[in-house]
């Protein structure tokens, strides 16, 4: 039995160890931090369209 917590307790501080990166990336997407980011780059993209003089009639 205390061989199996050992296990449990290694294994959970290995995933912790690997995934911790990961987890640092991704936790500002999950929480919406870079929302604005994207609703600034969409309008940008949706205001560099083309001009009028540029479109073939």
């Amino acid at each position: 039995m205390l061989w199996l917590i050992a296990l449990v307790l290694l294994l959970q501080a290995l995933f912790h160890w690997m995934l911790e990166p990961g987890i640092t990336w991704l936790t500002p997407v999950f929480e919406l931090k870079v929302l604005p980011w994207l609703l600034a780059l969409l309008g940008i993209w949706l205001l560099a369209g083309p001009k009028e003089s540029d479109r073939t009639p």
